[in-house]
């Protein structure tokens, strides 16, 4: 099943970023960082090398980063909506100390205990010759990851980082991903076999209508008999590397 999850990454280059950001495309989840609190349920928020002042359905932290969903009402307000924290280890993933190609995926889809293991004892041998603290938190986190039975990885593509959290139990597969141009996406990925369906299965969790659409679209690509998508709840990240963080540091 691992060999199906790696198709997903090819989602990822479906879709191009607007080089305008001063503009956005109202189908895709956009970034916001809250830059202050304003009256009531307003507040001041950064996109992109613009900012903009608009309500929220939820109340925000200012300093944080959410992904949302964003439109224009008839009035031409901007109306958010589903926005999601972005967990605080998302925005460093450039910084982080190990970084492996899409490629690199093939080796664990060949052997995945083989490259759980190379992975382990290469974190280790790193760890005890990290260069500062801010290195060792982070190798330590991908340590902590994999015992808590979580293979988390960073995959740089043309210049852009990708997050992909992979679960694999005895039946299934669970797996977290964040892609630039996509956002998070969840899902689990599992082998059916009965008299109405056979083949392998998918549920995904994503950020609005647009991901689902991209997502059907290109079932037969990813080689799924069949896809469930839902964008009602946002997507969970399987392992948060800001806990384990506070956990080393305290």
């Amino acid at each position: 099943m691992l060999e199906k999850l790696s198709a997903i990454n090819k989602i990822a280059k479906l879709q191009s970023q607007s080089n305008n950001t001063k503009t956005f495309n109202a189908n895709l989840p956009i970034l916001l960082k809250v830059l202050a609190k304003n009256k009531g349920d307003e507040y001041l928020l950064k996109l992109g090398n613009a900012t903009i002042q608009t309500k929220s359905p939820i109340a925000l932290e200012v300093g944080k980063t959410y992904w949302a969903n964003m439109h224009k009402n008839s009035a031409g307000q901007i109306v958010l909506h589903n926005l999601t924290l972005q967990p605080l280890f998302v925005s460093h993933l450039k910084d982080m100390p190990l970084k492996l190609s899409f490629e690199d995926l093939a080796l664990l889809q060949h052997d995945p205990k083989a490259f759980v293991a190379e992975l382990k004892d290469f974190l280790l041998t790193q760890l005890s010759c990290a260069q500062s603290r801010d290195e060792f938190s982070q190798l330590s986190s991908l340590i902590f990851s994999l015992q808590q039975g979580v293979i988390s990885l960073v995959i740089s593509d043309e210049g852009k980082e990708h997050l992909i959290q992979i679960a694999p139990k005895s039946q299934y597969i669970d797996f977290y991903a964040v892609f630039p141009h996509l956002g998070p996406i969840d899902g689990r990925i599992y082998t059916q076999d009965n008299a109405k369906n056979k083949g392998i299965v998918a549920q995904f969790g994503v950020m609005n209508e647009k991901i689902q659409k991209i997502l059907q679209d290109h079932a037969e690509l990813l080689g799924f008999e069949n896809v469930t998508i839902q964008c009602q709840k946002p997507p969970k990240v399987l392992f948060d590397f800001g806990r384990s963080l506070l956990d080393i540091k305290g």
